[in-house]
């Protein structure tokens, strides 16, 4: 495993995107977590990723960039995300769930 995902498991979008991800992973580089991060609880709607080789957690959209460049199916997503413009106006688009897109209480 190359990195490790973790996400809040009340959330239900991030658990559907997790198990798409794992199924999408037929190289075994993601693992997927709802354990503690290495920065601690993470929030609803958000995910954080540690590179376990390198020792580096990402967070956001440069999260969202490691999982592509981990997973076939989403790679060439994660080479798109290295140019600002395109990394900028996914940041921007990303719900959370925060904004209604889980349509859950705050916790």
């Amino acid at each position: 495993m190359s990195i490790t995902l973790y996400y809040n498991a009340a959330c239900p979008e991030c658990e559907r995107k997790a198990n798409r991800t794992a199924r999408l992973d037929w190289l075994n580089r993601v693992r997927i977590s709802t354990r503690i991060s290495p920065i601690g609880k993470v929030p609803l709607g958000d995910i954080v990723v540690e590179d376990n080789a390198n020792n580096l957690v990402f967070t956001g959209i440069y999260a969202t960039r490691a999982i592509c460049l981990n997973v076939p199916a989403y790679f060439l997503y994660g080479l798109a995300l290295y140019i600002p413009p395109v990394r900028n106006l996914f940041a921007r688009a990303s719900a959370r769930c925060e904004g209604g897109a889980c349509n859950l209480d705050a916790e």
